[in-house]
């Protein structure tokens, strides 16, 4: 047991903080991808829309957009999203599919597939 948390803490010390924005800003990114999905499928007498710029992230929906805390996302500014798009959900949550990129020092796909499936690519 000692082994293992002493072996946890090492590697932590080995990651740059680029390694951590990156993997903060894929998550977030996901993160709010499902909450549109879900607000999506919830609510189906508004369209909601997924808004992707070069470093943040925001929900909107049509008509009056919902009150929803920590929206939009403000990025770094050593954070790229690409391509600025916006990607709408229908109420099975599905979309077209898109790929972003986000970059730090090094880039990570995030997959949005048209089934409504999101991840790491």
């Amino acid at each position: 047991v000692i082994l293992g948390i002493t072996a946890v803490y090492v590697q932590s010390k080995f990651q740059d903080s680029d390694s951590y924005q990156l993997d903060t800003a894929v998550e977030q990114l996901i993160s709010a991808g499902r909450l549109t999905q879900q607000l999506a499928m919830n609510d189906t007498d508004r369209n909601f829309v997924l808004e992707i710029s070069a470093n943040q992230i925001n929900i909107s929906a049509t008509p009056a957009s919902p009150n929803l805390d920590g929206i939009p996302v403000n990025l770094s500014s050593d954070i790229t999203l690409s391509p600025a798009s916006n990607i709408v959900f229908n109420g099975l949550g599905e979309t077209a599919a898109t790929t972003i990129t986000v970059t730090v020092s090094n880039a990570v796909s995030v997959c949005f597939e048209s089934t409504g499936f999101i991840h790491r690519c």
